[in-house]
């Protein structure tokens, strides 16, 4: 199964697909405005170099739409975070070979007195595309579809090759673990140059034929405000959103709304308890990464502040020796009292997972595989 299946097999349908605070596209319609797309990006693009098409923007209609663009398989998006500046963004833009770089007037912006030799820049404000079927492609499962940049905390950003596999697997995944279906409505307020986004937002509603409804930045004081407005049953977050939305005035209604599910990564156990019971919702939450090669998930019965259960073939292993660490050994009150023994690296020991390698670096990616197993860097 691909992108490019999924896309397809919606062609014809008429159910809500997109929502912005602007207007909404059906199934239909989002499709074929996505083709439409696909077709006059090949038209711009060189033969004789990388497909590769930078997407810089919020999320807006056309960033969601270039991204469906990219899914009928004759060019790679690459995500471009908008959070980087002058030389390291003109980096990022070398190092995924982007020939072009698609973005609007809130962004255009951050490429002033940038040496874009060799990129074209098209504003999206401006772009007229007119009616056309998608190109003719084969994709397969392990075909790139997407760069992804890394947060670049542990050094600089390096672009995860994300296959047409890592956005179906997920998709189907989440819709089935999380019992998503056509009848919701998943708000994505994440960034959609960022895998939570793609892999957790758009990708479930993709594969259920639910709808997405984008807000083109995140905000904390208009969460709920948007969760009405849409009708969302779903959200997914990384990082603090859960704490920067209990920080907003609690009031006494909060918990009359549609939400009844919130999925993501990172947050703590205090928040993920007080924002269920504020907002009558459940929130899931677990341990991933872009290369999403060693998962963690919060399973029933967790005890509180423990990361989660790893899935198969995740351990936890001392870099130095290769083998595997010793288990915590704690005390009466709970205490581990061996840490300098049993801390180590998580561990992927059955191989890459779904990590297809890093774009154009070879040693980082080698330095992920050792021994055949994926190592994180993750403590």
């Amino acid at each position: 199964m691909t992108v490019r299946d999924l896309l397809l097999a919606r062609a014809e349908q008429d159910t809500p697909a997109l929502l912005t605070h602007d207007r909404s596209w059906t199934w239909r319609e989002l499709i074929a405005d996505a083709a439409s797309r696909a077709a006059a990006t090949a038209a711009l693009l060189d033969p004789a170099r990388p497909p590769h098409v930078g997407l810089l923007m919020d999320n807006t209609a056309e960033m969601l739409l270039g991204l469906s663009a990219a899914g009928f398989g004759s060019h790679v998006a690459v995500g471009v975070n908008s959070t980087r500046r002058g030389d390291a963004l003109l980096a990022d833009l070398h190092r995924a070979d982007v020939q072009l770089l698609l973005t609007d007037a809130t962004q255009v912006h951050l490429l002033d007195g940038l040496d874009l030799t060799g990129i074209r820049v098209i504003d999206t404000d401006q772009w007229d595309v007119p009616p056309a079927p998608a190109p003719e492609a084969s994709p397969t499962d392990d075909t790139l579809f997407m760069l992804i940049f890394t947060s670049g905390t542990s050094g600089r950003p390096k672009a995860v090759r994300i296959t047409h596999e890592k956005i179906t697997v997920p998709g189907s995944y989440l819709s089935e673990r999380l019992g998503l279906g056509t009848d919701d409505i998943h708000y994505v307020s994440m960034p959609l140059f960022h895998s939570n986004a793609v892999m957790a937002g758009w990708a479930p509603a993709l594969f259920n034929g639910g709808t997405v409804a984008l807000r083109e930045k995140f905000s904390a004081s208009e969460f709920l405000a948007d969760v009405r407005r849409f009708g969302a049953t779903y959200a997914s977050y990384v990082g603090k959103p859960l704490t920067y939305v209990l920080a907003t005035p609690a009031q006494p209604h909060d918990a009359d709304n549609p939400l009844r599910l919130v999925f993501g990564n990172e947050a703590g156990d205090r928040d993920i308890q007080a924002f269920g019971e504020r907002f009558g919702c459940h929130v899931v939450d677990g341990f991933g990464s872009t290369e999403n090669a060693v998962i963690v998930s919060k399973i029933e019965g967790t005890p509180s502040n423990a990361l989660g259960w790893p899935a198969d073939g995740v351990a936890v292993f001392d870099r130095e020796t290769g083998e595997e660490c010793p288990r915590a050994v704690l005390d009466a009150d709970g205490r581990v009292t061996n840490l300098d023994e049993c801390v180590g690296e998580l561990v992927n020991t059955t191989g890459a997972g779904q990590f297809a390698g890093y774009y154009n670096d070879e040693e980082a990616t080698a330095e992920r595989m050792r021994g055949g197993m994926y190592w994180s860097g993750d403590l």
